[in-house]
């Protein structure tokens, strides 16, 4: 299960998750997008009465090469790329994109196909680029394969590695077999089966 964030509530529980990442690793809070489209990922086993637990959070910014806020072009300048230059109207970044400690390796990892799409549906987007730690990073292609590309090198650091990476949607979108087999897991999942 998952939510769009539209509400300051929810936008309080995002925060609380994702700065819980930034302080376990040492990593500087960048600023929230004005423009960004986030989501808050719940445990999908509450009840009626209890409030949904957030485990995890994606943000989903319009790309901006003039952005200063930016935290991927100053270590990976994706406004190198001609093709993200052409359709820079249609690029996103993935930021802010984790799931709590105490539910990795559980297959929550499947709801964030879920979001994807719903993002996907919403924006239309060409390209999908960001920096993710390198574990997301191979969630990622192993979801959405090959059209999932590390751009540049990796950035090391004492706390964790991080991937720059490209991820093609139109491309993927192309393959309407593993679309469909994609679609068909995170339903199944979001439905509790």
């Amino acid at each position: 299960m998952y939510q769009r964030v539209t509400t300051a509530r929810q936008q309080k529980a995002f925060a609380k998750t994702w700065e819980y990442f930034c302080r376990k690793y040492g990593w500087l809070n960048d600023p929230y997008a004005k423009k960004g489209m986030r989501y808050n990922l719940l445990l999908d086993k509450s009840t009626f009465f209890q409030r949904k637990k957030v485990i995890g959070t994606v943000e989903f910014i319009p790309y901006d090469p003039n952005n200063p806020e930016s935290t991927i072009e100053p270590h990976c300048p994706f406004s190198d790329d001609e093709g993200i230059r052409l359709h820079q109207a249609r690029t996103w970044e993935i930021d802010k994109l984790c799931i709590h400690e105490d539910f990795q390796k559980k297959g929550h990892f499947n709801q964030f196909i879920a979001i994807f799409f719903a993002h996907m549906k919403a924006t239309q987007p060409k390209f999908y680029i960001g920096l993710m730690e390198e574990k997301f990073f191979r969630m990622l292609r192993m979801s959405f394969g090959l059209k999932v590309v590390q751009q540049k090198e990796k950035i090391v650091s004492p706390q964790t590695t991080l991937v720059p990476i490209l991820f093609d949607v139109e491309q993927f979108l192309s393959d309407s077999k593993r679309v469909d087999h994609l679609q068909n897991i995170s339903a199944k999942r979001i439905n509790g089966y």
